[in-house]
């Protein structure tokens, strides 16, 4: 009997614990559910300040790197605004009842509710310092190896440390203030002591107006940014991210108490109208823009004639002028590989510093030597951007001097073009998610809008322009002045290559110099701008959406076409722009076999993934000639990653990702097999170097913003690696070997 009972006294206070514990749990769940807006930007927050690893240069610009002390004031600004959001919302959301939580008025639950909202609070400074200083590890040398001022800048750390400490002394001493003040009615002293309301409205008159100036607020920035994004340029993503989480805290906060009230599932309901006008099309406001009037939620209007020129007529006007005589006829092409601002400024920097280094050897040359034998560029997302920029400056009076390129495409990429893109997305693109029908441009106009904006402060207003207006002249001959530009995209439904050029079609019945891919020029407006085909070769996951491209069939198809496309980035399919080369090399060396002329390539492979494994095994500084690379230290060559195996669950898709690499690596290799060798003369013979970035002294991000150290990082990278006199050398008796 007493062993029984001994036992029965052991299992009830089991039971009474299990039955605490649950109860504690459906007492903290009850707490959270009318806070779970604010708790979503929390862990939001929380997932970019750790595990985004394009935020990391977010976090070293804005707190460390960006010389403006007055945008390191407005991020200290919009981190406590965005924390007074949160803790006003949540603080608010408690003083309702709601009957289907009645856990919010037991007494026991009291400390959640005077607490939980302040820490809430007082934590968004704090996720902003953590990013910092998660990010401060990835740098090899620390923040004092890249800044000059850096004792000057240890305090700015501390400036968001400060600031949650006055968040949480504000809320935490605020009652007694008001209370000591005159005139004013008395608060009570604790939060859960305060009277609860049965409805939003009896919040009371205070509580009612700063609902109604964010709301207001909240419309004003939406038609602000959807007016003028660029405006937004140099406030930077993440005073933009807690400047958004501000307004999702308090409109999105007053919403759910709206719906909570009555029991009306808000977030699930916007998910579910949001997903079926998404499904059945009656908002898509991603439209490619056929002509620099259109917009995004518009549809095209009929294409004009097209006046572009024929690519065989480009061609051989160019081998006329830049062969005639010379055999082999040297050709420079390059290919420049996607990655955001990243590839951009690398591919820009390296064709400026080759073109400079070159033309410094020929000072009273008027054009560039190796712009006038740049005959093509294949370009693949940020390295499409980058070919643009070249290519324009090229075109510009100030821009004939090399000397001023790689100036003047550092000050035109060294923008910041993600603030614009995030503020239509979190403010314009989310809203249009919500209402029938297009009616506003989506954050890809947001992102164009911003290049255009930056080339037209170097007084270039090319991006804004017909693409094909770069290769024309007034007696409709074709310009060869201009490289041609073939920028790739990627098909979503089929998964083919789209190529984009200034041309008119290449492809007919005759003559099809694309291996399975979709043929841009047919299906383009002639009049399409330069922004939007850099955009189309750059759609990248999310950031910029997939764009449909609405137009008519192409002329003497007789099989079924689509009449949309959409189109996404030009890395989906592969990354390094290179089968698009191979090709335009195979069209252009069947011309001048035509003509007669025989001619030696000059590849330049420009890559920006500093975990690329090499594929021309050639390093040797003395003689670049004619394959060269640099190799990166402790780098892990070509042969597989070494992971351990996958799981069943996460081996396919693994794999479908990782077959993209493979496809580069791929087209890589089959684009130098194509190179006509000579054992016995090297610099007969094709060649190809291949510039790559490597792990250096400061992280390279991805993205489409970039800061002072990363241009510094990649210009020792260049100057470090590479040996640019010989180097420039070898190139100018290869170019010079034709005059």
């Amino acid at each position: 009997m007493e062993a029984k009972s001994t036992e029965a006294r052991r299992g009830g206070w089991l039971q009474r614990l299990f039955d605490s514990a649950g109860g504690a749990f459906a007492l903290l769940l009850d707490h959270l559910k009318p806070l779970r807006v604010s708790l979503s930007i929390l862990a939001f927050a929380a997932i970019v300040a750790t595990s985004v690893d394009q935020a990391a240069e977010l976090f070293l610009i804005a707190v460390w790197v960006d010389p403006s002390l007055g945008r390191y004031l407005a991020l200290l600004a919009s981190s406590a605004l965005a924390g007074l959001a949160v803790w006003y919302g949540a603080r608010n959301a408690y003083r309702l009842t709601y009957l289907r939580w009645p856990a919010l008025q037991e007494e026991r639950g009291a400390g959640l509710r005077n607490w939980l909202p302040r820490i809430m609070g007082a934590s968004i400074p704090l996720l902003v310092l953590l990013g910092y200083a998660l990010a401060l590890v990835k740098v090899p040398h620390g923040p004092c190896g890249i800044t000059q001022d850096c004792e000057g800048r240890v305090w700015r750390a501390a400036g968001l440390l400060l600031v949650s400490l006055a968040l949480a002394v504000f809320f935490m001493t605020r009652r007694r203030l008001l209370n000591a003040l005159p005139r004013l009615a008395k608060v009570s002293a604790i939060p859960s002591l305060e009277d609860r309301v049965e409805r939003v409205g009896q919040l009371g008159r205070a509580a009612r107006r700063v609902y109604l100036l964010s709301i207001l607020a909240n419309i004003a920035a939406t038609v602000l940014i959807a007016w003028r994004p660029e405006l937004l340029d140099g406030i930077g993503p993440l005073a933009i991210l807690l400047i958004a989480a501000a307004f999702f805290a308090l409109n999105g906060g007053w919403l759910c108490m709206l719906a909570d009230r009555r029991g009306f599932p808000l977030l699930t309901g916007l998910l579910a109208l949001s997903a079926l006008l998404h499904v059945l099309h009656l908002n898509d406001n991603h439209r490619v823009r056929q002509y620099p009037g259109m917009s995004t939620h518009s549809h095209p209007q009929t294409a004009p004639a097209d006046h572009r020129p024929a690519f065989d007529d480009y061609a051989n006007a160019w081998l006329d002028q830049r062969c005639a005589g010379r055999s082999p006829c040297p050709v420079v092409v390059t290919a420049a590989e996607g990655g955001g601002i990243r590839g951009a400024a690398w591919t820009a920097m390296v064709l400026a510093r080759l073109t400079a280094l070159v033309d410094a050897r020929h000072p009273q040359a008027g054009e560039p030597l190796l712009a006038q034998h740049l005959f093509a560029g294949s370009g693949v997302s940020g390295g499409s951007l980058g070919l643009a920029t070249y290519t324009a400056l090229l075109r510009q009076p100030a821009g004939a001097s090399a000397d001023t390129l790689e100036r003047r495409s550092r000050i035109l990429l060294d923008h910041d073009f993600l603030a614009p893109t995030l503020a239509n997305m979190l403010f314009v693109d989310f809203t249009q998610r919500w209402l029938p029908g297009a009616w506003f441009d989506d954050r890809s106009r947001a992102l164009t809008r911003a290049w255009e904006h930056a080339g037209r402060k170097q007084g270039m207003d090319a991006f804004a322009q017909p693409f094909a207006a770069l290769y024309g002249t007034g007696d409709g001959k074709p310009d060869i002045g201009t490289p041609a530009l073939f920028l790739n995209s990627t098909t979503v439904a089929e998964g083919r290559r789209f190529i984009q050029h200034p041309f008119r079609p290449m492809a007919s019945p005759q003559s099809q110099p694309w291996t399975a891919a979709f043929e841009g020029s047919a299906w383009l407006d002639p009049r399409v701008p330069l922004s939007e085909a850099v955009l189309d070769s750059a759609r990248f996951t999310y950031v910029s959406p997939a764009g449909t491209l609405e137009t008519a069939p192409p002329p003497g198809v007789n099989a079924p076409v689509p009449a949309r496309l959409q189109l996404v980035d030009g890395g989906y399919f592969e990354n390094s722009g290179a089968v698009t080369l191979g090709e335009v090399m195979h069209r252009l060396r069947e011309l001048a076999r035509a003509r007669g002329v025989a001619l030696r390539f000059i590849v330049l492979h420009i890559s920006n993934d500093p975990e690329m494994a090499d594929f021309v095994d050639r390093h040797d500084p003395a003689r670049p000639l004619p394959l060269y690379t640099t190799a990166c230290q402790g780098q892990q060559q070509a042969g597989g990653k070494g992971s351990a195996p996958s799981g069943e669950a996460t081996a396919p898709l693994r794999a479908l990702l990782d077959t993209r690499t493979a496809r580069g690596e791929y087209a890589r290799a089959r684009l130098l097999e194509s190179l006509h060798t000579d054992a016995a003369d090297p610099a007969r013979g094709d060649m190809l170097w291949h510039f790559r970035l490597c792990p250096g002294d400061y992280p390279i991000p991805l993205g489409w913003t970039i800061s002072s150290p990363v241009f510094d990082e990649m210009q020792r990278q260049l100057e470090h690696n590479y040996p640019l006199a010989t180097m420039a050398e070898a190139l100018d008796a290869q170019l010079s070997s034709a005059h």
